[in-house]
Formats: C-alpha cells, sequence, structure tokens
C-alpha cells in the first residue's frame, strides 16, 4: 500500500488549481482578442431614411473602421418600434447583435404599451448612450403657417381639418407633438406612417399641415424650401438652425422634449462583450469624420459608461411614464 504525505498532496492539488486559472485566463484572453471575428448586426426598430437610421448608419461606418469589421443595419420596422426590439430580445447574446434605438422605444413604450413583449430594463444591457437629437416642428410650405402663432391660427380656423404627421404610433415625433398639443392648447388629428419617407409625401403637398421630425431629415427639405421650421423641441437653439426658435421661445412655456438614441444588447450579453464595444463607440464618437456628420445632422454626440447608461435609462421610464399620464398620450 502506497502511503501519501498530506502535505505533498495539497502541494500537488494548489499546483493543478493553478495551472487550471492560468489555462482559463489564456482562454479568456484569446476569446477577448479574437472578438469580433466577424459581422456585427445593428438592429434599426424603425424605418430606414429617418434620422435614427441616418445616424445609425454614419456610426456603423465609423465602428467598422474600429472593430475591424464589417457592421450590417438592419431595419426591423413597425409596431412602434416593438417588432425590432423583439428581434433583439430574442436574438443569441453572443455580442454580435445589438439595437440602436430611440428613447421611445426603450423609455415610453412601456407606458403606453400594457402588453408589451419586453422590458427595457430586464430584457437588454445597455451599451452607450449614444447621442441626443434635437427635433424640429415643421409645416408644409404651401400652406399659410410659417410661426407656431399662425399654425395655432390655422387650427382654430380650420377645427377638426388640421393633422400631423409621425414615424408612427408611439415614436419620438408622436409623443413630441402630443405634448406640444397638450401644453399649447390645441388638436390636431394623428396620422401615423410607416416610417418619415411616406409621410413626407404627404406633408409637403399639404395633405397633412405639420410633423415633428430629427435635424438630419428636416434640413435638407428646409433648404429646398418645401417644409417651414416653425421651431426647435430642445431646450437650446441648434447651431445648424440657429435662426429657428426653440418652441418655449416661440410661445410654449416650459416645453423640452429632448430625444435621444442609444445601444443595447440582449440580456446575457458576455460583459467582456459590452465592454469592448463600449469603448469601440466612444472611440468611433471622437473620430473626426463621425464629429463632421454628426454636427451635419444636428445631433449632439454623449458616448458614456453602461453603468451610466442604465442608471439615465431607468430615470427615462419613470419621467416619460408621469409625462405620458400628464399629456394623456396614447398609443393609437
Amino acid at each position: 500500500m502506497i502511503f501519501l504525505r498530506k502535505d505533498r498532496v495539497l502541494a500537488a492539488l494548489q499546483c493543478s488549481l493553478a495551472l487550471c486559472a492560468a489555462l482559463t485566463a489564456v482562454v479568456s484572453h484569446a476569446q477577448t482578442q479574437t472578438y469580433p471575428d466577424r459581422a456585427v448586426r445593428i438592429i434599426v426598430p424603425f424605418a430606414a431614411g429617418a434620422t435614427l437610421d441616418l445616424m445609425t448608419r454614419a456610426v456603423g461606418q465609423a465602428l467598422s473602421i474600429e472593430i475591424k469589421q464589417p457592421v450590417i443595419i438592419e431595419n426591423k420596422a413597425g409596431a412602434s418600434g416593438i417588432i425590432g426590439a423583439e428581434a433583439t430580445v430574442k436574438a443569441d447574446p453572443d455580442g454580435y447583435t445589438f439595437m440602436m434605438a430611440p428613447f421611445s422605444v426603450l423609455a415610453v413604450n412601456p407606458s403606453l404599451h400594457p402588453n408589451l413583449p419586453y422590458d427595457p430594463l430586464k430584457d437588454f444591457v445597455p451599451v452607450s448612450h449614444v447621442a441626443n437629437a434635437p427635433h424640429i416642428l415643421i409645416a408644409s410650405a404651401v400652406l399659410p403657417i410659417k410661426t407656431l402663432a399662425q399654425l395655432k391660427a390655422y387650427i382654430t380656423d380650420n377645427p377638426g381639418k388640421v393633422s400631423y404627421a409621425s414615424a408612427g404610433a408611439g415614436s419620438s415625433a408622436h409623443l413630441a407633438t402630443e405634448v406640444m398639443n397638450y401644453q399649447y392648447g390645441i388638436t390636431m388629428t394623428h396620422v401615423p406612417y410607416k416610417g418619415t419617407a411616406p409621410a413626407y409625401n404627404d406633408l409637403i403637398p399639404g395633405r397633412v399641415a405639420v410633423m415633428i421630425d430629427g435635424a438630419a431629415a428636416t434640413l435638407p427639405r428646409i433648404q429646398s424650401g418645401l417644409v417651414i421650421p416653425l421651431g426647435v423641441t430642445s431646450a437650446k437653439r441648434i447651431a445648424i438652425l440657429p435662426d429657428v426658435p426653440t418652441l418655449a421661445e416661440a410661445g410654449i412655456k416650459g416645453y423640452e422634449v429632448n430625444p435621444w438614441y442609444g445601444l443595447v444588447a440582449p440580456k446575457g450579453t458576455p460583459a467582456d462583450r459590452i465592454a469592448f464595444m463600449n469603448t469601440a463607440i466612444k472611440n468611433s464618437l471622437n473620430s473626426n469624420e463621425l464629429k463632421k456628420k454628426f454636427s451635419e445632422m444636428g445631433l449632439d454626440a454623449v458616448g458614456d459608461d453602461p453603468q451610466t447608461f442604465g442608471t439615465f435609462m431607468k430615470s427615462e421610464v419613470a419621467k416619460w411614464k408621469q409625462v405620458v399620464q400628464d399629456a394623456h398620450v396614447k398609443a393609437d
């Protein structure tokens, strides 16, 4: 019978444990170093052509250079962004699928849709608050509406006949307009579209009177004279349209809606891959080319850490629950 000394057994066990730890560290390091080794997908829960889509494509180009892999932008529009959000929730949480979403999807939908198939605070992992996007209230140039006061007079002269467009029920434009209606004491009929492109087809000839949309999408149409800017939704004027007043300046005391966009991943995505993408996003936002594009779009880059963004999302869910209740916003 062979007897092993207790100290030798303990030493051998400690050596084995140290070897396992070392091998685990090597494997983990190798996995981190090889990620990503293929294309990354970013789901956009609204149609192509809107400010969110234009911004995401600009970010995707810069991010592709940063991570040295293709970044595929996939539009999954419909149901107030719910279709795209649900697709993200159901995606493999392997660090290759993300969603770039507006505040309406991540902070407002829980207050508008009682049977929402996702919980923004439980089913997503925050990656980064990417940008703030002041929106602009615009009117069809063929209508006698050049100012906010003239819009109010036009509604008074045409009771029950004035409508506004949006990219869909529950979209940023829908929410911002309903808050404006409530605070300004006006009533307009909501006409939701599947994206902003078809909305412009009716706005420009005056079939609907006004719409709120992001600066990136409105600017070329303002410059071409197809629409007239009436006011900016943010608390301050924006650099690319310095002569356009804020809606608060134009007559809606205390009005401020500052839409934002953020990147999230499906619940269960590895923490090291979230950290990697967070760094990549922040580096991309600091690139001169993307800074220039954001400036042209009227966007304010943010780029914070996942924890800060998660805290911000939680506060926004609570804030918009109160706003929806106060302004009596409905999903239609």
